[in-house]
């Protein structure tokens, strides 16, 4: 049986970036695109997850399904004979430029350490555990990722890849992620923007952490 998997794809036309600026999401909602990858390297089965996708929105949905299929993976080789699933990101308007107030800064001090967890059903497997120097994630179908931390402020800290323990994430072995806490919904939860700096990838992630 095959096994359900996560990888990237370049995306060709519809949007430039990895999420979608939309009005009638609180925060943030997925679209999740199921495809298996046949021998060749070829597509086939692809579906939106319903059950995983968090924006419902017919329209959109529709969308990224056609948006999918016009795009190209980046390794179709190395994910034949398998099954694997592609996250599109809905995300408020007003957290374009939105920032964290300054009097709220000081609270991030409690996402330091800790266990987490995503907020996310594609990575709802995937537990992180933080350091002071390092991050571990690792459950669901990503393997065990590892990353040396560095808090720039209270409320921003960089991660470093530093081993990925799937053949087919090597290459982001080396990445720098710059995070930053833009809203804390409570003392559990917060709201981030990601971005790699090394890389020529300038996509934005926007998602939701809780610690556990």
């Amino acid at each position: 049986m095959k096994r359900l998997l996560f990888f990237g794809f370049i995306i060709i036309s519809f949007c430039s970036y990895s999420q979608i600026f939309v009005d009638d999401v609180d925060r943030v909602a997925v679209v999740v695109i199921d495809y298996c990858v046949n021998k060749n390297g070829n597509r086939y089965d692809i579906t939106v997850n319903q059950e995983k996708s968090t924006y419902k929105h017919d329209g959109w949905q529709q969308g990224c399904l056609e948006h999918f299929k016009k795009g190209k993976l980046i390794y179709p080789m190395k994910m034949t004979d398998e099954c694997w699933q592609s996250v599109y990101y809905f995300v408020n308007s007003k957290y374009k430029t939105y920032e964290l107030p300054q009097e709220d800064r000081i609270k991030c001090k409690a996402f330091h350490r800790g266990k987490f967890k995503y907020e996310n059903p594609a990575y709802s497997e995937t537990i992180m555990k933080r350091r002071k120097k390092n991050q571990i994630e690792k459950g669901g179908l990503g393997g065990t990722q590892k990353y040396k931390i560095k808090w720039r402020d209270d409320h921003k800290y960089q991660l470093e890849a530093i081993k990925m323990s799937l053949k087919k994430d090597k290459h982001k072995e080396g990445n720098l992620i710059e995070v930053e806490i833009i809203e804390i919904l409570n003392d559990k939860t917060y709201l981030y923007k990601a971005y790699i700096t090394n890389d020529d990838n300038t996509d934005i992630v926007f998602g939701l952490i809780t610690k556990i």
